[in-house]
């Protein structure tokens, strides 16, 4: 059996990827500072304890802790790595540094990353021109550290789109359109998000954007309302880092929030929702680890929408989860409003 070591398995989201690893039957080690696989991300000198295992599945704190030097360390020693970040810088240069690299290293399997890559990836057919995700949450809920430093990072970071084929960066979030979310239409907005740079290499459309619907709408302005320098200061960033930190580590741990996400291909459309958003990533990068790390025959740098399909991987959460925790809906992007087609 392929041995397989969680960093950061005792946090709020990895906690429920092992138990999701557990469910299929997986064994799972947790390794952190404290745990018996002792392994810190900032000292080299403890990555030896990681030897034995094949996978390394990485969700730690990455805005605050980069992982670059332990990817490395495992991947020239040919392991697999599956790293868990959506922080969009990280990713980005992990795929770049490591693309025609040794060992294995999968990207995009994290809290929307994962299964947003994949349900883009879905409608993405050869040939598409214009791909679209929409992502739908709540960031009054329950939340790790993890969680709540990447939502703060991206508030401060350049937004990233790609149009006919090139880059283009602004340097403040902006307002998005108003998406359907299959349920309901929601107004948006562009902040840095990781999937407009995996979604354009791996299916080479060259329009390719990405926009957060947070719930309820009205944040929507109060983001907005930020300007770029004010999100940037560390005093602010602070200030936020300690109101999430108690609201969404301690009073509100408890609350889940349903993630709706939505993504459009050409006149395509289909959508995915989850009842509980952060149960739906554990168990869903359970079924993705599940599915991966037998794999054996590619070396480098891969998104996981190259090595995962969509609907395999929510069939196997719904099987996880034994009840019907996520809902997969289809349809054509045509009339505002427009109920969905099919569900399943």
């Amino acid at each position: 059996m392929t041995r397989l070591v969680v960093l950061g398995g005792s946090g709020f989201l990895g906690a429920r990827v092992v138990e999701g690893l557990r469910r299929a039957g997986l064994d799972a080690a947790v390794a952190s500072r404290r745990a018996k696989v002792a392994v810190d991300v900032t000292a080299p000198k403890t990555f030896s304890a990681l030897e034995p295992f094949a996978v390394v599945v990485d969700l730690t704190d990455t805005v605050s802790h980069p992982p670059d030097a332990l990817v490395a360390w495992c991947l020239e020693r040919g392991k697999t790595v599956l790293e868990a970040t959506s922080e969009a810088p990280c990713v980005e240069r992990l795929h770049r540094a490591h693309r025609d690299g040794p060992g294995r290293l999968v990207l995009g399997g994290g809290i929307f990353t994962g299964l947003s890559n994949l349900l883009a990836r879905a409608v993405a057919v050869p040939g598409t021109k214009r791909l679209t995700l929409g992502v739908a949450s709540s960031p009054f809920s329950g939340a790790g550290q993890g969680t709540i430093e990447l939502m703060l990072r991206a508030m401060a970071l350049p937004v990233v789109r790609f149009e006919s084929g090139t880059r283009v960066e602004r340097h403040r979030m902006e307002r998005g359109p108003v998406l359907d979310f299959g349920d309901r239409r929601r107004p948006t907005g562009a902040m840095s998000l990781a999937e407009p740079y995996m979604l354009r290499e791996s299916t080479g459309a060259p329009d390719v954007a990405a926009y957060f619907a947070p719930k309820p709408s009205v944040l929507v302005r109060g983001f907005l309302a930020v300007p770029p320098a004010v999100a940037r200061a560390g005093w602010y960033q602070a200030a936020m880092r300690a109101y999430f930190t108690v609201l969404r580590r301690f009073l509100l741990r408890r609350v889940s929030s349903a993630v709706e996400l939505v993504a459009e291909a050409d006149g395509r459309r289909r959508w995915l929702h989850a009842t509980d958003g952060m149960e739906a990533a554990g168990l869903a990068l359970a079924a993705m680890i599940e599915a991966v790390a037998p794999k054996r025959d590619w070396t480098g740098a891969r998104f996981i929408d190259d090595l995962c399909a969509l609907e395999p991987i929510v069939e196997r959460v719904k099987g996880l989860a034994g009840v019907p925790l996520i809902r997969l809906s289809e349809g054509e992007a045509q009339g505002a409003g427009e109920a969905p087609r099919r569900s399943a």
